[in-house]
């Protein structure tokens, strides 16, 4: 096949002779660009793909689901391994344009995490980290549908997907160094459950819920309100702020309007949506939110339980910074050593013992037993922080 990386491939004859090259690989890398700016789900408009040896750019918005379908199979194929950056962006690209989600993937920023090259890696930053290779910049913004793109466009999409895949191997060395590869290959393959892309709305209300402004007996009606935007703005393929951010909801949850005149003067709900005949379907959700006689869920019931007190707050920012030094010195991301959300719960454990922390689930065990011990002995209070110099901060015992 001849050399036609830098343009944009358009014919389905291609696309079937590159995924049967693609379909031959043990790996392969892609990437995706699109736009969201305006519309709930993203618009893929191109995909790019790549080999050790070749790569493409593939033209989503030219090409049909069903003159995709080679190149989807591909993604699909267990036998591949699909090496991706960030996957959470592509693989919702994939779900709403074609229906699936790239399986099996490893993600680079997630093995990067574990290679104590830092949380939430930028690509360009991994590649000159790990190659030493720097990508241009300046094209963040850049109008995907545009065609006939620039040649200097053309390449930066080439770019983001070309390295990838040598980055991989590189990771997947060090992984190795310390028996983390599995544990990468986990976290990767969170990103190929459909659940993480379909939000209930009875997840979003509970977030919303946890404020401390809001009062959890106004939660059913704050519940409607959820489905009535996450409804609303997939019919109109909107973004949720368009509609209503999620304060306005919170509010209205508070003030439940009961007329149209009510919710006209209201700020912040888009003025479309508070004129008849849409008015009435937020009225309704907040009549039936006032109706619902479901009993509250426990978790907001207990919802002072959940939030710190003014020393536990103080408690928590002495633990992320312990998180910081271990996550220095064990080369682990700290959202992999102990959850954001499960911070709390570990502050008040108070164990007893090794085991007890061990045993609790609060922390991850590819910490290993020596950063375990020194999690534990500050919890016991055993353990202190100390400021070197004025500058670095170091544990004591």
């Amino acid at each position: 096949m001849p050399d036609r990386s830098l343009e944009l491939i358009q014919n389905p004859k291609d696309v079937s002779a590159i995924a049967k090259t693609l379909s031959q690989a043990s790996m392969i890398a892609f990437d995706t660009e699109f736009i969201r700016e305006s519309t709930f789900y993203p618009k893929l408009e191109i995909l790019q793909i790549a080999t050790p040896g070749d790569a493409w750019l593939i033209d989503c918005q030219a090409l049909s689901k069903s003159e995709m379908k080679p190149i989807l199979d591909v993604f699909q194929d267990s036998k591949i391994l699909k090496i991706v950056h960030a996957a959470h962006g592509d693989q919702e690209c994939l779900l709403s344009a074609y229906d699936i989600l790239s399986s099996p993937v490893f993600d680079t920023a997630v093995g990067a995490s574990l290679c104590g090259l830092g949380d939430n890696i930028g690509l360009g930053n991994l590649i000159r980290s790990v190659l030493g290779i720097d990508l241009p910049k300046g094209y963040a913004r850049t109008n995907w549908s545009k065609r006939p793109l620039p040649k200097p466009v053309l390449e930066y999409a080439l770019l983001d997907v070309k390295h990838l895949i040598e980055v991989a191997a590189i990771l997947f060395e060090r992984l190795d160094k310390n028996g983390r590869r599995d544990w990468a290959m986990e976290l990767s393959a969170k990103f190929s459950d459909r659940k993480l892309y379909e939000v209930p709305a009875e997840d979003i209300a509970r977030r919303l819920a946890q404020s401390g402004k809001f009062h959890v007996r106004d939660y059913a009606v704050l519940l409607e309100l959820v489905r009535w935007r996450e409804d609303r703005v997939r019919e109109l393929d909107v973004p949720r702020r368009w509609l209503a951010e999620d304060g306005v909801l919170i509010d209205l949850a508070k003030i439940k309007p009961a007329t149209v005149e009510q919710l006209q003067g209201f700020r912040g709900l888009s003025r479309g949506e508070a004129k008849l005949p849409q008015a009435k379907r937020i009225l309704q959700a907040i009549e039936t939110g006032i109706k619902c006689k479901d009993e509250i869920p426990k978790d907001l019931k207990q919802r002072n339980t959940l939030q710190p007190t003014s020393e536990e707050s103080l408690g928590i920012d002495l633990l992320r910074v312990l998180l910081s030094l271990l996550s220095d010195q064990y080369s682990i991301a700290s959202k992999h050593i102990v959850q954001p959300q499960s911070q709390l719960p570990l502050l008040r454990l108070q164990p007893a013992s090794l085991s007890d922390l061990k045993e609790s689930g609060l922390v991850s065990p590819q910490l290993g037993d020596s950063g375990m011990q020194k999690l534990y002995s500050f919890l016991r209070g055993e353990l202190s922080l100390t400021l070197e110099s004025g500058k670095r901060v170091k544990l004591r015992e």
